[in-house]
């Protein structure tokens, strides 16, 4: 089976190559790092954090905080998959160096391992890598999955390959999970459950309510309330946001709205889609007058942007695109509301709609309403952050949990 997924992934790279050739320049420039040929030192015992994206890459920085203190003097390093999530790890400095995860192949696996020689690797979130796993286990590396969690989209088609899977999650030295409900799907699909533990959702231990934004983004943000953010917004979403805003507005004409696409490639198609909408806009990147939108065309703004707003909505929800994390406009005690597809963060969802915590909208029509009565009706509005920012401070603690199984 080995011999049949290396293939494939042979086949698939020739095949998308040309297309990420002609339509995204990111990631070809990327191919040297994924093919194991890094422009770092040659390290000893290094620990090696796995984490995605963008939001892997905040959920573990307390980790590696921590681990800093932990381990002195031992390199710690961290590698992504998308350019988001690199740019985002050089910026906060968290480790010594910032590679990408190198291509499943053996030969780009080995070049890596062979430049990084790890002590430890910890891979956030369900990331599976049979050929990665595999070589782990034969050089006797010890890889720990952390913030594990296995949605609803992807757990039928992990179930149809399960027999295969248990092969490979016993390459795992521990599956650590972020709730029962994960804990016992990774059981049904091969883990064996003296390797599986559940430490909880290190995204609660990550929030950072106290950094700031530069003082003249900050008093730009200011100066727009009330403010509605739209935030990790994407494809098809945008227009219904924008629908509503339009709605809104015509009968609160001081509200402005910023919106966050997800994806940064995205950022000049989103202006056209405000401007195609009759509004005018304005980016981040462009100190220009005050517009009805603006558009957040930064990476690592967006957290600390929520201190800023009046009202939230987070996006990939409108589109069945899963959700995205909602515990930052949490944290800042924000009224939230979100669509309802939010399979990715089941958990956290209905812990929120179950306190009064946020509220679930299911089209453009339904997010105006509750955008309204949100700005008109503070009580109501207070209580609902209030009881978010509840949640947050009674769910810490992962992080804690995990350093302690490490030690």
């Amino acid at each position: 089976m080995y011999l049949v997924y290396t293939f494939l992934l042979y086949v698939g790279l020739i095949v998308a190559l040309p297309w990420y050739a002609f339509k995204s320049r990111r990631y070809t420039q990327t191919l040297k790092n994924r093919l194991g040929h890094l422009d770092i030192p040659r390290l000893q015992h290094s620990v090696w954090v796995h984490a995605v994206s963008v939001g892997e890459v905040k959920a573990v920085r307390k980790l590696i905080e921590k681990l800093r203190v932990a381990h002195p003097g031992q390199p710690i390093v961290v590698s992504t998959i998308t350019p988001a999530g690199q740019e985002l790890a050089r910026t906060a400095g968290l480790a010594d160096h910032v590679f990408f995860f190198p291509l499943d192949l053996p030969g780009s696996i080995q070049r890596t391992l062979d430049h990084v020689n790890p002590e430890l690797v910890l891979i956030a979130e369900t990331e599976i890598w049979p050929n990665f796993l595999r070589e782990c286990r034969r050089r006797k590396i010890r890889v720990v999955m952390v913030n594990g969690r296995i949605s609803d989209r992807s757990f039928p088609r992990y179930r149809v390959i399960r027999h295969w899977l248990k092969r490979v999650l016993d390459d795992f030295t521990l599956l650590g999970m972020q709730t029962e409900t994960d804990r016992e799907r990774i059981e049904s699909i091969g883990a064996d459950g003296r390797k599986v533990t559940v430490f909880g959702n290190l995204k609660y231990d990550a929030l950072e309510v106290d950094r700031t934004l530069a003082p003249d983004f900050a008093n730009r943000l200011e100066r727009l309330a009330p403010l509605w953010i739209a935030a990790s917004t994407m494809p098809g979403e945008e227009e219904q946001v924008l629908d509503a805003f339009i709605r809104v507005r015509s009968r609160h004409p001081k509200l402005r709205l910023l919106i966050a696409p997800r994806h940064p490639d995205r950022f000049d198609n989103v202006e056209k889609t405000i401007h195609a909408r009759g509004l005018t806009c304005a980016r981040r990147s462009r100190p220009q007058a005050a517009a009805d939108v603006l558009l957040l065309d930064s990476v690592g703004e967006l957290a600390s942007a929520f201190r800023h707003a009046s009202v939230v909505f987070v996006g990939g929800s409108l589109v069945p695109r899963g959700g995205h994390n909602i515990l930052e406009p949490a944290a800042f005690a924000k009224p939230i509301m979100f669509g309802p597809n939010m399979e990715n963060f089941r958990e956290i969802r209905d812990m929120f709609l179950d306190a009064g915590a946020a509220i679930e909208v299911k089209s453009a029509d339904e997010l105006a309403t509750a955008v309204e009565r949100l700005i008109t009706d503070g009580p109501f509005a207070e209580k609902l952050g209030i009881n978010a920012r509840r949640l947050v401070e009674q769910n810490t603690g992962a992080t804690e949990r995990v350093l302690a199984y490490l030690q």
